[in-house]
């Protein structure tokens, strides 16, 4: 690898990716993290313009996409327009720079499986067409398969080369902890900040008994990569193929935490899809890729690097 752009290189997964991305490319290679602050994805021109100063300085042979508009929790349902027209823009524009300024770099999109249908079956990447999602994250998860669509395209009238990689729910060290954040992270700070505020019990949002499949985000990393430099197949689901209750994480996280109160779980708040799992038997026939980090350990982890990020 000489030199990559990483699109939404300064969010939670993008900012592990760049740390491995750099251990990776030659010498003298360089690894360009693009978040907001750099180039607006949503503005057209500044989108151009700004791949066209990387033109001028660099040779790029891999453009890693992970820029999206998208929040936890109840957001999606009450913002589906915010979200389509952000991410439209941002995924078309993403496109078309890449074609104009470097037609030869692997372009490899990074994208969720909230774009399956609601069912509790492992989904196969043959879902992906002729499905709707569930309806509260429509919007958004119609923008996902847009880009797979867009990816295709550019590919076959251009001779491009593109891959994807669909990702569970990430979660590790850098994450958010915030009550509003996705669900490993939120109960992660919940039950952190439980034990040193010593508090009695800890809210779980739902009955506990609905499913998400989990990866660590040095598996995900991981796996983006070998789908990167590897791939043949369009798109790849990466996954331990393996979902886990919500109660089965909570007791995990309060076992990890040393936590001592009670859970209290509320099934008036949102809580999305009943479940959540992959079908990961085609990464693991392609690529011979698995993740290993067992839940446990990657709670452990991410508990013991949030303890010290707050102790600082």
């Amino acid at each position: 690898m000489k030199n990559a752009i990483v699109l939404g290189g300064t969010g939670f997964i993008g900012r592990s990716l760049c740390n491995r991305l750099e251990t990776m490319t030659e010498a003298g290679g360089r690894v360009v993290a693009a978040g907001s602050r750099e180039v607006d994805l949503v503005n057209r021109q500044a989108t151009f313009d700004w791949f066209e100063r990387q033109h001028w300085l660099l040779d790029v042979d891999h453009i890693f996409h992970l820029a999206a508009l998208y929040k936890a929790g109840g957001w999606p349902a009450t913002h589906p327009a915010t979200q389509f027209h952000a991410n439209m823009a941002i995924n078309l524009n993403a496109l078309e720079a890449w074609k104009r300024f470097f037609p030869r770099a692997r372009f490899t999109s990074v994208v969720s499986y909230c774009m399956y249908p609601d069912h509790d079956e492992p989904h196969p990447e043959t879902e992906l067409y002729g499905t709707e999602p569930e309806p509260y994250l429509f919007a958004y998860a119609f923008t996902k398969k847009a880009l797979l669509i867009g990816q295709d395209a550019y590919c076959q009238e251009f001779g491009l080369s593109a891959a994807s990689a669909v990702l569970p729910t990430v979660y590790g060290p850098g994450d958010s902890f915030a009550e509003n954040s996705h669900v490993m992270g939120a109960l992660i700070g919940k039950f952190s900040r439980a034990v040193t505020q010593n508090l009695t019990e800890v809210e779980v949002w739902g009955d506990g008994t609905q499913e998400r499949e989990f990866l660590f985000v040095e598996d995900a990393v991981d796996g983006i990569v070998s789908v990167a430099l590897r791939a043949e197949s369009p798109v790849l689901n990466l996954g331990e193929g393996r979902a886990y209750t919500i109660r089965e994480v909570a007791e995990t996280i309060k076992k990890v935490t040393g936590y001592t109160g009670k859970i209290r779980y509320n099934s008036g708040r949102f809580v999305g899809a009943k479940s959540r799992l992959l079908d990961v038997a085609k990464v693991q026939a392609e690529l011979a890729w698995q993740p290993t980090t067992p839940l446990e350990a990657g709670i452990r982890g991410t508990v013991s690097t949030y303890r010290k990020i707050r102790a600082a």
